[in-house]
């Protein structure tokens, strides 16, 4: 996956070619990227410490070894200090290619798809051995359309799902939650709970029965993002779910509170590059 974001560093989604896109990182990070979704699904094979890391409704820390798996639509940041060397695979599914492939009707995937849950793997010593060679034989490949790099993508695939079939309390153990992010993320929580509502750090924070200025601190110490920012990405990937559903723009501005159409046209526009009405004849029209 690139990257960099298009054109703006406000900018919410991340290209990612059909039919996936394969990168290796291991070097110092400049400008970490800030929380973000995007419409593919990611595989994250982290092989460092994650202190701080931001999952959908959840802050955890992530440790060395854990593969992540992030469905489309999944506001998340994984690394966050800037001059720190982060060491990690990433592999982005185009996932609306691998459900045509399969014609729609395969539910081998179904933890892949946008309705589902992050998930945590933590394989044994052989198994991440064997994931990080199937991992770098898939980068060998100068092209992802390679009947070769395709085969080998498929067989990867075939390695992740008997990873997920033989998932134990030992192989997907929940990461590590201090009592402070477990604040945070009762916040998060509450917060997709009523995205579909006009909600303000004033209301948070009358809910939680702490100070508004607290709650925002303790949110971006933690989150490493303001409330007020996190709400407005969960409200853009919640649109661009609806939106590629087959929602109507007027019925998804609706649903999510805006005021005007012209609220919502900026502040879509702002985080993902594309209005609405582009954004959903994009999607529906391929």
């Amino acid at each position: 996956m690139q990257e960099h974001l298009k054109n703006s560093k406000n900018v919410l989604t991340f290209p990612v070619p059909a039919p996936f896109d394969m990168v290796y990182r291991n070097s110092y990070t400049d400008s970490p990227v800030g929380p973000h979704s995007h419409d593919a699904v990611e595989l994250y094979f982290t092989l460092s410490d994650l202190p701080d890391v931001l999952l959908n409704d959840t802050v955890s820390a992530v440790p060395a070894g854990t593969l992540i798996i992030i469905p489309p639509f999944c506001v998340h940041q994984l690394y966050h200090e800037a001059g720190k060397v982060y060491e990690r695979y990433i592999l982005s599914i185009n996932m609306q290619w691998l459900e045509e492939v399969f014609c729609h009707k395969d539910d081998s995937f179904s933890y892949l798809r946008k309705s589902a849950s992050p998930i945590f793997l933590t394989p044994d010593h052989a198994k991440r051995q064997k994931w990080v060679q199937e991992l770098d034989r898939l980068l060998s490949f100068s092209s992802n359309t390679a009947p070769e790099a395709l085969s080998c993508f498929f067989d990867l695939l075939s390695t992740l799902n008997n990873m997920i079939n033989e998932i134990s309390p030992e192989t997907n153990k929940q990461p590590p939650i201090s009592a402070t992010q477990h604040r945070i993320n009762e916040i998060i929580s509450y917060i997709q709970e009523h995205i579909y509502e006009n909600l303000t750090v004033s209301d948070l924070a009358t809910h939680f029965y702490l100070h508004p200025d607290y709650l925002s601190r303790l949110f971006k110490k933690h989150a490493h993002i303001s409330v007020s920012r996190y709400i407005t990405l969960q409200k853009t990937a919640t649109a661009q779910s609806l939106l590629r559903e087959g929602y109507t723009v007027a019925q998804v501005q609706d649903k999510l509170g805006y005021s005007s159409y012209a609220h919502f046209f900026k502040t879509f526009q702002k985080n993902t590059g594309l209005s609405p009405s582009k954004y959903r004849e994009q999607y529906l029209g391929q």
